[in-house]
């Protein structure tokens, strides 16, 4: 495995030179979508960190997290509009929380100045919108990504499921079962390849953006 980390290494450190070669005049959209790119990387390093740790399951949030960043960065390279739908999308939930903890008993938790905010939050007018990940992996052209990886990660261990429990439990010959506290790094090989899958997207699509910039 220590070529897959070298290969790695060098592939994140590539990311990050080319993200400092950009300089002059940029879009807002170019550089959102550069912050979200360094979230992305910045997540994908995490992962590895957990995985050779041998950390069963949390990789795969981590990574998960890495693939939401990337497509929202690749959406916004691809789609200037993309920045007002993301904004619209964040008053929506912020304003949906707010209706939330007041609907969930805030009055008798939350103290009373806190409790004001929720209130003028829960009262405004929420946006319209209909943005998703899965609307953002679509406009930056990584759909089978997002239906492979993404929702994959979260089947596997990122989310609460039936399957992320598969490392954490040992099943006897009486089908009695026990508690596992090991590491494992079984599947240390396939996290590495959907790093690098991510990184190699958002690579791709950065020079892209990269190039518009220069026209």
């Amino acid at each position: 495995m220590a070529a897959e980390f070298a290969n790695l290494e060098h592939t994140v450190s590539m990311a990050i030179d080319e993200l400092r070669q950009v300089d002059g005049a940029m879009s807002g959209n170019y550089f959102v979508g550069a912050a979200f790119w360094l979230r992305c990387i910045e997540s994908c390093q995490a992962t590895v960190l957990l995985a050779e740790r041998g950390l069963a399951t949390t990789p795969y949030a981590t990574l998960r997290t890495a693939f939401e960043c990337l497509f929202a960065a690749c959406a916004l390279w691809r789609d200037p509009t993309v920045v007002d739908k993301m904004e619209n999308w964040h008053h929506k939930e912020r304003i949906k929380q707010a209706k939330g903890m007041l609907e969930a008993g805030a009055e008798t938790r939350v103290q009373s100045n806190r409790l004001s905010e929720l209130k003028a939050i829960a009262d405004e007018a929420p946006p319209q919108s209909n943005w998703s990940h899965h609307e953002a992996a679509k406009i930056a052209g990584l759909r089978f990504e997002y239906e492979t990886a993404y929702r994959g990660l979260g089947l596997a261990g990122a989310h609460a499921t039936p399957r992320s429990l598969d490392d954490y439990h040992v099943v006897h010959p009486d089908e009695s079962l026990t508690l596992r506290f090991q590491p494992t790094t079984k599947r240390l090989e396939w996290l590495l390849g959907l790093v690098d899958t991510c990184i190699g997207a958002g690579i791709q699509r950065h020079r892209e953006a990269q190039s518009s910039l220069g026209a």
